[in-house]
C-alpha cells in the first residue's frame, strides 16, 4: 500500500463581502420623490382601470374573507390577516408588470400581467417561498404573544366579535404592555419584509437578477436614503391601513396605487442603465 505522506496546505483567504453580496448602484432620492410616485402611480391606475382595480378587487376580497373568519375569532385572525400581508409585494406582481409595460409605452397587456411569473421564475418563486416563511414564522410569534398575555386561552376563544376583545382588552390589567408586545413583534417582521422587497419584484422582474441580488439591492436602498425609505413605509402603512378601517374595501384602491407607486420608487432607486457590481 502506497504510504501517505502529508503536504502543506495553500492559504485560501475567504472571499471579500463586495463578491458574495452583489447589487445594482443606488441612488440617493429626497423624501420629496414620494408625492410624485403616488401621482405616476394614479396615472397607471387611470390608464389601465379595469386591469389594476381587478387586482386591488382580489386582494379586497381576500381581506373581507379573513374578516369573516376573524368575526368568530379576532385574536388569532389577526395575526392571519397581517400575516398576508407580509407577502404583498409577491401578491402584487401583476400590478408591477402593468406599471413596467407603461414604464416602456406599451400597451398594457392584463394576459401577460396574469402569467408574470415567468419573467423570471426561479427569482420569483424563491422570494415567494420567502416571504411565505417569514409568515409562517411570523403567525405563531404572534400567537405565542398572545398566549404569554392571556391566562386563559379558553375565554380568548370564546370572544366573539372585535367589540368583545376590544372590551376583553381594556379590562386586561397589562393591556398595555400587550399591545406594545404585540405590535413590537409585528414591526419587527414588517421592518425585515420592507428592509429585503423594497424594490425586489421591480428588479427581479425587470433585470431577471438572483434573488440574493434583489435583497441586497433593497437592503442598500434602504441605508442610502433612510429619510425617505421610513417615509416611504408610513406613507404605505397609512394607505393599506385606511383601506382596512374602510372594511377592505378602500384596498381596491389603495393596493394599486401603492403597487404602481412602488414600481416608479424602484425606477427612481435604481439607474435604468445601471449593471451590477
Amino acid at each position: 500500500m502506497e504510504q501517505f505522506i502529508s503536504r502543506p496546505t495553500t492559504a485560501s483567504p475567504a472571499p471579500h463581502a463586495d463578491d458574495l453580496f452583489k447589487s445594482y448602484p443606488v441612488r440617493q432620492v429626497d423624501a420629496s420623490a414620494i408625492p410624485r410616485w403616488l401621482k405616476k402611480a394614479w396615472e397607471d391606475i387611470q390608464a389601465n382601470p379595469a386591469a389594476s382595480l381587478f387586482y386591488g378587487a382580489v386582494f379586497a376580497i381576500v381581506g373581507i374573507i379573513l374578516s369573516m373568519f376573524s368575526a368568530a375569532n379576532p385574536a388569532f385572525a389577526v395575526a392571519f390577516t397581517s400575516g398576508f400581508f407580509l407577502v404583498g409585494p409577491f401578491l402584487a406582481l401583476g400590478l408591477y408588470v402593468l406599471s413596467w409595460q407603461r414604464d416602456q409605452g406599451k400597451k398594457a397587456d392584463f394576459g401577460a400581467s396574469l402569467v408574470a411569473i415567468r419573467h423570471n421564475s426561479l427569482g420569483l418563486g424563491l422570494y415567494a417561498l420567502t416571504l411565505s416563511f417569514l409568515m409562517v414564522l411570523w403567525v405563531p410569534a404572534s400567537a405565542m404573544v398572545i398566549a404569554l398575555f392571556f391566562n386563559n386561552i379558553a375565554s380568548l376563544s370564546t370572544m366573539t366579535g372585535y367589540a368583545a376583545l376590544w372590551d376583553g382588552l381594556l379590562h386586561m390589567n397589562n393591556s398595555f404592555w400587550f399591545s406594545l408586545s404585540f405590535m413590537g413583534v409585528g414591526f419587527l417582521f414588517a421592518v425585515v419584509a420592507f428592509v429585503t422587497g423594497v424594490v425586489t419584484v421591480p428588479t427581479l422582474i425587470e433585470r431577471k437578477a438572483d434573488l440574493m441580488t434583489a435583497i441586497t439591492t433593497s437592503f442598500r436602498v434602504c441605508l442610502t436614503n433612510p429619510k425617505t425609505m421610513l417615509l416611504w413605509a408610513i406613507t404605505i402603512t397609512i394607505i393599506i391601513g385606511l383601506g382596512l378601517l374602510t372594511f377592505n374595501i378602500g384596498l381596491i384602491i389603495a393596493m394599486p396605487l401603492i403597487a404602481h407607486a412602488s414600481w416608479h420608487a424602484y425606477r427612481d432607486l435604481i439607474d435604468k442603465d445601471a449593471s451590477i457590481r
